[in-house]
């Protein structure tokens, strides 16, 4: 799981002379990070020009590495020994002019100067001149340590940078950083985040509609009649005649096709259920694949289509209820809204609507057992009645550490066998609409959880909310694992006319 930290930089100034110092202040920050990282959320990267910085044209060396990373960073540590430094335009060294920078911006440095022994041979007297002036300089200002070991300078530049990063300034800046900022948004008719909500015609959210299907319907008729494939002229004289019989449209087939066309004002031309010479062999026929079929391309083609246009108007009588149960509902849709720096975990929206307003699983449209099947194994209710992700806002499953299934239809027995869908149905609503709702006075108390939302990011509910009634406005209250407070707010709402 991703997580938000404090990210401090920390310049290490020092001259070329000082070396095991540069890695003793590497080994110090990793142990400070390994210890305060996690629990505190307080991470430093160290910069040094010999990984920090790049080649660059254009402009005089210690100016390009101002601009580069020293400018950036929030500390430095400078250590200084027998040399002082080359030095720049305006200062005697590169060291002093970081050191320089960050002291007249205001930022903490960290100034060490090295009393460890060294041969005659290795001083450099010009050099150590200049490191006693620059450090006599400094001697009234309290910023600087001696040492003389390099497990006593760790030990110092530990305790300093540890005062430092773990004051109770540094750790409020740090908390600050990161508390999530949470808050109820509204999605307006057209799919855009909104500071209200709109009360508005719901519409299922998929492509499918009944005046689609008889598009298809129709088109599906006008093919079929279309293909003049003749009538039966081969007498069946084989071996076994009993295996091979010919193929016919029934009677209860053709008057439910014939009913449709009628009720579409379609005219059928009398070859229509004409099948030609088509047979079946019923010995190589299974029981999930029926028989198989012998015949022309022609003839086993039309015999197809005229399957798939029974198949297409069943699907067409099922789904007509759906659109209707749902043509006269109003809707609105929500989001929460992270504004904060900080991604949140465990955040529970708590909010209220009026009893009369809304319209619970309790009150959802009936429907037949074979509507609820087709509901079930057609459609993906999670879709038809959840939002979509936009570029404003992400879809409810991209919130979820388990990510919901979907409706996984079950193996109730042989072909033809028709289950009770009933407890099957009821569960998906569950797992759709799964809002947790307590009856509190004239109102309900609606509850909502989300695993987890990252920083500048927008989570859409999971699904719509139905509205039988008008409502105002949406008082609401937020807790979270990240951040300490209770958010509370006030959701204004729209509605059209009811």
């Amino acid at each position: 799981m991703a997580q938000s930290v404090t990210l401090y930089n920390l310049l290490i100034s020092c001259p070329g002379d000082v070396k095991n110092e540069v890695a003793l202040i590497e080994s110090a920050v990793d142990e400070f990070n390994e210890l305060y990282a996690d629990p505190l959320g307080i991470t430093i990267k160290t910069r040094h020009w010999s990984k920090s910085s790049y080649a660059q044209s254009g402009g005089k060396p210690q100016a390009l590495l101002n601009e580069q990373f020293i400018n950036k960073c929030d500390a430095a540590v400078a250590i200084f020994w027998t040399k002082f430094g080359s030095p720049t335009d305006e200062y005697g060294s590169g060291t002093e002019e970081e050191i320089e920078i960050m002291l007249q911006t205001g930022k903490q440095v960290f100034m060490f100067f090295c009393d460890k022994p060294i041969s005659p041979s290795q001083m450099n007297e010009d050099g150590y001149k200049k490191i006693k002036a620059f450090r006599e300089k400094y001697k009234d200002r309290g910023i600087y340590f001696t040492y003389s070991s390099d497990e006593e300078f760790k030990k110092l530049f530990f305790a300093q940078l540890s005062m430092h990063f773990l004051s109770d300034k540094k750790l409020k800046e740090s908390t600050t950083d990161r508390i999530s900022e949470l808050k109820l948004m509204g999605i307006d008719e057209n799919g855009k985040l909104s500071e209200e909500s709109s009360v508005y015609p719901f519409v299922l959210n998929t492509k499918t509609t009944i005046h689609g299907f008889l598009d298809i319907i129709r088109i599906m008729y006008q093919e079929i009649a279309g293909m003049n494939v003749g009538k039966r002229s081969v007498v069946n004289n084989t071996l076994f005649p009993s295996f091979t019989s010919p193929v016919n449209i029934g009677d209860d087939e053709r008057k439910y096709i014939v009913k449709i066309a009628e009720q579409l004002e379609l005219e059928l031309p009398d070859n229509f259920f004409d099948l030609g010479n088509l047979d079946k062999d019923s010995l190589s026929s299974n029981i999930l694949s029926g028989p198989t079929l012998k015949g022309t391309p022609e003839e086993i083609q039309k015999y197809k289509k005229i399957k798939k246009l029974q198949e297409t108007i069943s699907k067409a009588l099922d789904w007509a209820p759906v659109e209707k149960a749902f043509s006269n509902k109003r809707c609105l849709r929500l989001a929460i809204q992270n504004c904060g720096k900080a991604i949140d975990e465990d955040v529970e929206i708590s909010f209220e609507m009026p009893k009369d307003a809304l319209l619970t699983l309790e009150e959802f449209p009936q429907f037949k057992n074979n509507e609820m099947g087709y509901l079930l194994n057609d459609c993906n209710m999670s879709i038809l009645f959840g939002i979509d992700s936009t570029a404003e806002y992400v879809e409810y499953s991209e919130s979820e550490r388990n990510h919901g299934t979907n409706y996984i239809p079950h193996n109730y027995g042989l072909p033809g066998y028709v289950p009770n869908y009933s407890d099957d149905f009821v569960s998906e609503l569950n797992d759709v609409f799964c809002y947790s709702i307590y009856p509190n006075k004239g109102n309900y108390i609606i509850k909502l959880k989300v695993d987890y939302i990252k920083h500048n990011t927008t989570v859409a509910f999971p699904s719509v909310l139905f509205v039988k009634g008008e409502i105002k406005e949406i008082p609401y209250k937020i807790t979270s694992k990240n951040n300490p407070d209770i958010v509370k707010g006030m959701l204004k709402v729209k509605n059209y006319e009811f």
